[in-house]
């Protein structure tokens, strides 16, 4: 299917554009060729010349007096609509005034009159032909050597002033860009503004703009970065530009450095006029130049996604050929933009899989980096972090690249065994040389992801003697995070209670925590004590005093829903409304939102919830849990720590404890029947209450390992 652009234009200092066209022009023409006609900077302004001074073979401006009428003017706020597909979006054009209302735009690289050119040098001493500057190399140093010995603008301009004199030859692009340097050196910024308005100054820059190429216009305006208080002289350098983009002058790298120049020049207008350059010379976008287009995105508003998708068309055509470093920067400009589109992190994801074995641990730590802030995974990037955690092993050097690793991993629940049995052995071979701030970034995802290694004992032996010799090291709310990860994988830190329930480290802890995470943190510290207290005989606690306040728990949405659409089914299962409770926190635990049961099945009343024996009535009330599917690994089939640390501890209070998929009764719920057969399934399949700790062996949990 062949895609098309319309667009209209309209101008705001003319009313509607289009003359013997209508009010507006509007043409349907295939993909970004929709081009009327272009034009040079060879032509003249959108005014027409003086009567008295015509043009000659279109170039009159070029060649004539340099007093000349030579302003470059365009219909600002012009725009077109371009259609991709399905996606139409709105984007400005460059247009000029090629007669009475009447007007064209130029998007094309179909030029009609003669192209910039630089200007010859006449070695040879013949006559210059007409619109040649004949300016010999020889001369021109000289001019530019009398240029940067004058020590005012008043020098600078005697210096032209006698070239122009010498023969009536005038001076060429290299001599009047030498000349502003100059200026720009020796004069203040005051002196410059009034300048500017001056005729001496306003030929310097018109030789410039007629006859430099792009490099030099370009380099030129990066200089003028900081003399912002030249807005006449970086306009017209800055139009220039725009017109040479259009005829399609401009290579992609040149057009990449324009937006950027553009945009630190605070010419936004101007830079989103570029993406027609870029579009038209598609197939020039190469592995080497791919992430120079990339990386002018950041400075795009209103045409970045036009530009975004030329490159998702062409990227799949030239992945295999790209630099690591070339990789990295596209994936940064992505992260810089907050995009993620998906045909390029495929593609991307894809290359890394493929040149796994040839990137450095620098490189792949950037790009993991980049594809997490992107919130991109896929079995591509699994099987590259394990394929190279395979190959290297202990033998990585950076431990910013297993940090790397295992925030991905617990980003987005990748419960690889190989890679976390990896990791966990740099930790044992390299835990001397680690910094202790790094200790929560190597140990918090095996809890999350509720992952034993292999080697256990060794791994919790290293990680208990690396906290006891950095314990003062480690930020307090980092300890927290810590013992947090213990609890989830069912290992008691005995060792250190005694320094976290100490009246100094919870000083330090209140103090140092932002107010916004603090009750996160008194959270996560409540729950230590409490699966202390359920799960290790050896403990002698509770330590923390119960919270009687009332506060508000958070509660997702999506599970409130599903249990109120499906109550009917529930209170049949349980014996009648009022054998089943909803939204309830048992009193033995702490007010948290972890805690927070879905549904609780028990004998008729509300007296056996709160005043249960948890050591004489088990197995008789049954808790029903909800699970989301961000509660399960990538994989779906185990539970993340939290959530079997949840399911334990009801289980240890002597409840049943029956799980539910919310996915599952969501496809299931405009199915009366299939959702009844699937929760008698669910409770049928209940977990059976825990012995209290120190009786008989815990079973695995349902999700667990």
């Amino acid at each position: 299917m062949s895609r098309c652009v319309w667009y209209t234009l309209r101008s705001t200092r003319g009313g509607p554009i289009g003359g013997r066209f209508g009010a507006s022009l509007q043409y349907c023409l295939p993909q970004f060729t929709a081009r009327v006609c272009s034009f040079s900077s060879k032509d003249a302004g959108d005014d027409p010349p003086p009567p008295t001074n015509p043009p000659d073979s279109g170039s009159g401006t070029k060649s004539g007096s340099p007093t000349s009428n030579t302003s470059k003017k365009f219909v600002r706020n012009a725009t077109i609509l371009v259609q991709q597909g399905c996606d139409i979006q709105e984007l400005p054009v460059v247009v000029r005034k090629i007669a009475e209302d009447e007007f064209v735009s130029f998007v094309s690289d179909k030029i009609i009159t003669a192209p910039v050119t630089t200007p010859p040098s006449n070695k040879t001493g013949e006559e210059p032909r007409a619109n040649e500057l004949p300016v010999s190399l020889e001369s021109e140093m000289e001019t530019i050597k009398s240029i940067e010995s004058c020590h005012s603008t008043k020098g600078v301009l005697t210096v032209l002033q006698e070239r122009e004199k010498d023969g009536g030859t005038g001076y060429g692009p290299s001599v009047a860009i030498h000349a502003l340097e100059k200026i720009l050196k020796v004069e203040s910024l005051l002196e410059l503004k009034e300048l500017e308005e001056s005729e001496p100054f306003e030929r310097i820059v018109n030789c410039i703009v007629f006859h430099s190429d792009s490099k030099a216009i370009l380099d030129l305006l990066d200089e003028l970065r900081s003399y912002l208080e030249l807005p006449r002289t970086i306009d017209m350098l800055g139009n220039e530009l725009v017109y040479r983009c259009s005829e399609n002058v401009l290579s992609i790298e040149e057009c990449c450095d324009a937006i950027e120049v553009l945009t630190q020049c605070r010419r936004p207008e101007m830079v989103e006029k570029f993406w027609s350059g870029i579009a038209d010379q598609e197939k020039s976008i190469t592995e080497r130049n791919v992430h120079f287009v990339f990386s002018i995105l950041p400075y795009l508003k209103v045409s970045r996604r036009a530009v975004l998708t030329v490159l998702e068309r062409r990227i799949p055509q030239l992945w295999w050929q790209m630099s690591p470093n070339a990789t990295i920067e596209v994936l940064q400009a992505l992260v810089t933009c907050k995009l993620s589109p998906f045909r390029v992190t495929q593609t991307l994801a894809r290359w890394l899989n493929t040149n796994i074995h040839a990137v450095a641990e620098d490189e792949l730590g950037a790009i993991l980096e980049a594809f997490t802030n992107l919130a991109y995974s896929d079995a591509q990037i699994e099987r590259a972090i394990e394929r190279y955690v395979k190959a290297k092993g202990v033998k990585v050097s950076s431990q910013n690249l297993i940090v790397t690793i295992l925030r991905h991993c617990e980003e987005f629940r990748l419960r690889n065994a190989h890679i976390l049995n990896g990791c966990s052995e740099f930790f044992i071979a390299n835990f001397s040389q680690l910094e202790p701030t790094y200790l929560k970034a190597l140990f918090c995802p095996f809890g999350y992801l509720d992952f034993v290694p292999t080697n256990a004992i060794k791994f919790f032996d290293t990680v208990n003697m690396f906290v006891d010799l950095h314990f003062a090291k480690i930020r307090p709310t980092d300890t927290i995070d810590i013992m947090f990860a213990y609890i989830c994988l069912e290992r008691f830190p005995l060792n250190f209670v005694n320094r976290i329930f100490n009246p100094y480290f919870l000083d330090v802890l209140h103090a140092k925590t932002r107010p916004d995470r603090l009750d996160v943190v008194r959270g996560k510290l409540k729950v230590f004590d409490t699966g202390l207290t359920l799960e290790c005989v050896d403990y002698d606690g509770p330590l923390l005093p119960r919270d009687h306040s009332a506060k508000a728990v958070f509660h997702d949405g999506r599970i409130k829903r599903i249990i109120n659409y499906i109550t009917t089914e529930l209170e049949e299962l349980a014996g009648g409304p009022e054998c089943m409770t909803k939204f309830s926190i048992l009193q033995h635990l702490p007010v948290n939102s972890l805690y927070l049961v879905d549904v609780i099945f028990h004998p008729a009343g509300l007296g056996n919830i709160f005043t249960m024996d948890t050591m004489k009535e088990r197995n008789i009330n049954v808790a029903v849990l909800v699970h989301l599917p961000e509660y399960f690994d990538s994989t779906g089939k185990y539970l993340v720590g939290p959530q079997v640390m949840r399911i334990r501890h009801l289980r240890r209070l002597g409840l049943k404890v029956a799980t539910l998929r919310f996915d599952v009764l969501y496809k299931l719920k405009i199915h009366p029947q299939e959702l009844q057969d699937y929760l008698v399934e669910r409770m049928k399949a209940a977990l059976d209450a825990l012995p209290p700790p120190g009786t008989v062996a815990a079973a695995p949990v349902e999700g667990s390992p």
